[in-house]
């Protein structure tokens, strides 16, 4: 099993209730709604994060594995299992949700006891050209082995387009100001928490170019 955990949050919103009410034609001055408008906000922030499996603004995430999962390409056999080290098998890197990646603060593993190691940064590779950003394991190096069977990895990294909301693409900020005004337009959608299922089409083409369909989880 695989989760990922938001260690900090974001600093300032990606867009403002100020830009969401310009975007409703409802005048500045008018704070009748700004609660309301909040929560679309907020939601729609939601949305988009999950729909295309981004962060936005920058923000440190924790991985946890139990594992490395073993390669597609080479299977070990029993005898290989068995008799061989088996962790040559493993896969040499992990794909971070979430992307875009900025950096990795930290890689820990956990052993049967819970003590635990911090791998030094020397032993891996951070790839933050990838769709996925990803930690690739240098030549010559392996995962540690003898680890505990659940959450015996931990990886600590941030992810995000930057530190200011200008620092994410037009159209997912203008995305995220019609899915909130249309939210709130139609309450009853966040009520009843069907959000994630209805995304207006202007949404999804404003959406589409950005969106990573592929889960990253331990498949690089």
């Amino acid at each position: 099993m695989a989760g990922v955990t938001v260690v900090s949050a974001e600093s300032v919103d990606v867009v403002t209730t100020a830009q969401i009410k310009s975007n409703l034609r409802i005048a500045s001055n008018d704070s009748t709604h700004d609660t309301q408008i909040e929560i679309c906000r907020d939601a729609s922030i939601s949305v988009a994060k999950e729909y295309l499996q981004k962060s936005l603004m920058n923000r440190t995430l924790k991985l946890s594995l139990d594992n490395i999962p073993f390669s597609d390409s080479i299977l070990p056999n029993q005898e290989g299992i068995t008799t061989g080290p088996f962790l040559e098998y493993r896969q040499r890197s992990v794909n971070l949700p979430f992307s875009p990646l900025v950096s990795v603060s930290s890689v820990k593993t956990f052993d049967d006891s819970d003590n635990e190691t911090t791998m030094a940064s020397s032993r891996y590779y951070v790839d933050t050209a990838s769709d996925y950003g990803r930690l690739v394991l240098r030549t010559g190096e392996t995962w540690d082995d003898m680890l505990r069977v659940a959450n015996a990895i931990e990886i600590t990294y941030v992810a995000g387009y930057g530190s200011i909301a200008t620092s994410v693409p037009a159209g997912i900020r203008q995305g995220i100001i019609v899915l909130a005004s249309h939210y709130f337009e139609n309450p009853d959608m966040v009520i009843k928490g069907e959000g994630n299922s209805v995304i207006p089409t202007l949404v999804n083409s404003l959406w589409k170019p950005f969106r990573n369909t592929r889960f990253g989880i331990g498949l690089g």
